[in-house]
């Protein structure tokens, strides 16, 4: 396997240990105990974690430890600030192009997916992003899509924090009112559906927040 390539498959096993909370909020990591537990050398796991430094997901002090990034409540509310733009944009040009019944039908199957993979949180989370992303496929606005995906992992992150037994079905139930909304081309109830769910994640995040010490 080429060198860049290795790195590549390495910042990308790293990066969902941090998304799947293998490596949670606040943790340490060691460049030793990365290159044992992935069977290479440290430089393909030294050149992952500076790339993963730079984009803000590791902390790297001047003594060489390394830290996976803490959540602040900042952080939370400006994601889910950026997610209310873009989700309820993305929502309004897909219904007034007259896209409703099919954007119904292709998050209607992602439901499903949703239910099949319920129990396999990662899965479950992953499965959710898509859900949200099919919002943007058929809005057709790349620049819209390009701001989505900017902040996309990190509502992955986020939405392994807010998970719990409970949240499986509310989750599932908050989803069927945005699709059922959609599908009738119903833009007032369909934003109101999405809103509605955008604020409970987010509730249940800050409660956390609350609870919790994450840094």
């Amino acid at each position: 396997m080429k060198k860049e390539n290795l790195a590549a498959g390495i910042y990308e096993k790293i990066k969902k240990g941090i998304l799947s909370l293998e490596f949670p909020p606040g943790s340490t990591l060691q460049e030793r105990s990365l290159a044992e537990e992935l069977g290479v050398s440290r430089t393909p796991v030294r050149e992952a974690v500076h790339r993963l430094a730079q984009e803000g997901w590791l902390l790297v002090n001047s003594r060489k430890s390394i830290q996976v990034r803490s959540v602040a409540a900042a952080d939370m509310r400006e994601v889910f600030q950026a997610r209310r733009l873009l989700e309820l944009n993305a929502l309004n040009i897909l219904i007034s192009a007259g896209f409703s019944k099919k954007s119904g039908r292709c998050m209607e199957h992602m439901l499903s997916v949703m239910k099949e993979s319920r129990g396999t949180l990662f899965s479950f989370i992953s499965a959710d992003q898509s859900f949200h992303s099919l919002l943007f496929s058929a809005a057709g606005n790349s620049r819209l899509r390009g701001f989505w995906n900017s902040v996309s992992e990190e509502m992955i992150w986020l939405g392994m924090l807010a998970m719990n037994e409970k949240r499986y079905d509310d989750v599932l139930a908050e989803h069927g009112r945005i699709v059922e909304a959609i599908a009738k081309g119903k833009k007032r109830a369909a934003k109101e559906a999405l809103l509605d769910h955008l604020d409970n994640t987010e509730g249940i995040l800050l409660r956390k927040f609350d609870v919790l010490t994450f840094e």
